[in-house]
């Protein structure tokens, strides 16, 4: 048999930044994957904020830069020299990209306005830094996260189907290794993490419950040469008969109607099925060439598993959670989860976990699941053809989004920069919020000393009155001095999430009691 600290089942982003993560660390870890190349289907078409900040608390911002350059670039040249929205919003007059908070994205097709953005909001300021690193598509983040793998040492095995799994004890509750059974044999690990999609092998196997909510959409995306696109409207259009959006690169199209599910959900798009589509939702008579890739079909299915965890097996990103492609929240929502569950399944496996540390993985993440899943419920529901939900469309767009603050709002929660965990009994100010972009002395930053995936303990005290809680935990913590009495001290986890911080109003010594707790409940 092969053996393994952990199995990661599934080679998307999810799998590849969780594998990746306990690589960092130095969990030997294998990753099992059924295509046996990178999936080249048009997905998602950029990351949010949080997630580009996760790259880059990993060193992975630059090469998320570079695709957004290149992407932005092809975005421009589409245009033809017209006016683009994407581009000028991303870019600053003499043509550099902007480090504003980037205005990119929409709530139901409804795009969120630059000129209804207060870049001047202190919520936004935390989390410009990495503006020229979110125009990502997933297939680009898959060829990153890959390469970032590589040099980590990552064993992937392409091209190997997984057919299920067993305990080599009584159950996977045991202290005893999990079998993986594959179509080239079986392979062993202590720990078996399913990030294997919406139709997960893993999943059902276990037998854990995926409730939620049936389908009403159709949606397909593909990228597609055309005869004539010249009467395909750029950008959201609402229609009686669905959505669909055209751009911002050449050939991709997205619809989405109201009808029946397909009777062959698995069955491969064909093109007279997507020109069907695209001709009954749009009303351009179209005529489809050819396709570039394979095109998806999709629909706005709603589930969650009712566990992320039975045992020795744990469940990330598609495998935990599924729902409509809208605003791209699956893509980012299965990369919070690989980073949530990363450092603490180190840990456990490393033998300094607190006891219950695994267990917050599920208490953490299954409530973000769970307010993504009715994030998309809810732009489902402003998709309809029907005139009154036009009306309404109208109302949220031009009446509800025009009120000050409401479009930073909405671009906040679809960025992810307002998750928060319940991370300490007390949490004041900062404390269970992400960090965001913390500038720190000598022209640092947060992230340039997060690269390693251990704690970070920022001292701003006059007299470095922290320093001695690092003492003895350096593989563990890196302590970093930055004089600044005006700024609190940062205790921030792996993941980016503050465990604590001295505000004002706490005096010296229950702050440090504070400090002591939060290294107790994370560190043990």
């Amino acid at each position: 048999m092969n053996r393994t600290d952990v199995i990661v089942v599934g080679a998307g982003p999810t799998g590849l930044f969780l594998a990746s993560e306990l690589a960092l660390r130095g969990v030997k870890t294998t990753v099992l994957e059924r295509l046996t190349e990178p999936d080249p289907t048009i997905k998602s078409g950029s990351i949010n904020v949080a997630s580009a900040e996760i790259l880059d608390r990993r060193g992975l911002l630059p090469a998320a830069e570079e695709v957004q350059r290149r992407r932005l670039a092809e975005a421009n040249a589409f245009t033809a020299g017209r006016s683009n929205r994407t581009v000028r919003e991303l870019t600053d007059a003499a043509g550099r990209t902007s480090r504003r908070f980037p205005v990119l994205g929409h709530f139901a097709g409804i795009m969120f306005q630059h000129d209804l953005v207060d870049q001047d909001d202190p919520v936004l300021a935390a989390h410009t830094a990495v503006a020229n690193g979110i125009m990502v598509p997933q297939h680009d983040l898959e060829l990153l996260l890959g390469d970032h793998c590589a040099r980590l040492g990552v064993e992937i095995r392409r091209g190997v189907e997984v057919r299920g799994l067993r305990s080599a004890g009584a159950d996977f509750d045991d202290d005893a290794d999990v079998v993986v059974e594959t179509d080239v044999g079986d392979f062993n690990a202590r720990w078996v993490v399913a990030a294997d999609g919406g139709r997960s092998v893993v999943r059902k196997q276990l037998g854990v419950d995926f409730v939620g909510t049936d389908p009403e959409l159709v949606g397909y995306q593909a990228i597609a040469d055309f005869d004539d696109p010249s009467e395909l409207r750029r950008g959201w259009n609402w229609t009686p008969h669905g959505i669909y959006t055209y751009g911002p690169v050449p050939g991709r199209i997205l619809v989405a109607r109201f009808a029946p599910q397909p009777e062959d959900k698995n069955a491969p798009v064909t093109v007279d099925e997507l020109q069907s589509a695209v001709r009954e939702v749009t009303g351009v008579p179209v005529t489809i060439t050819g396709l570039r890739g394979r095109a998806t079909r999709w629909s706005d299915n709603a589930r969650q598993a009712r566990t992320y965890r039975r045992g020795r097996v744990l469940l990330a990103g598609d495998a935990a959670h599924v729902h409509s492609p809208f605003s791209a929240q699956g893509l980012n929502l299965g990369i919070g989860d690989a980073v949530n569950l990363g450092w603490k399944l180190v840990a456990t496996i490393q033998g300094h976990a607190p006891a219950g540390l695994l267990d917050t993985y599920h208490a953490e993440r299954h409530p973000i699941g769970a307010w993504v899943l009715d994030w998309t419920r809810a732009q489902v529901a402003l998709l309809r053809g029907d005139e009154r939900t036009a009306r309404l469309r109208d109302v949220v767009g031009g009446e509800l989004f025009a009120v000050p603050g409401a479009t930073n709002r909405m671009i906040a929660l679809s960025s992810g920069i307002l998750q928060r965990y319940d991370v300490a009994d007390d949490a004041t100010g900062p404390v269970g919020s992400i960090a965001g972009d913390v500038e720190l002395g000598a022209g640092t930053r947060l992230a340039d000393h997060a690269h390693d995936g251990r704690f970070v303990l920022v001292d701003r005290s006059a007299d470095g009155r922290y320093a001695d809680v690092a003492a003895g935990l350096e593989s563990l913590v890196t302590y970093v001095a930055d004089p600044d009495v005006a700024q609190p001290s940062l205790f921030v986890r792996p993941d980016g999430i503050i465990a604590w911080a001295d505000g004002s109003e706490n005096a010296a010594d229950h702050a440090r009691k504070l400090l002591d707790v939060a290294i107790q409940r994370w560190l043990g």
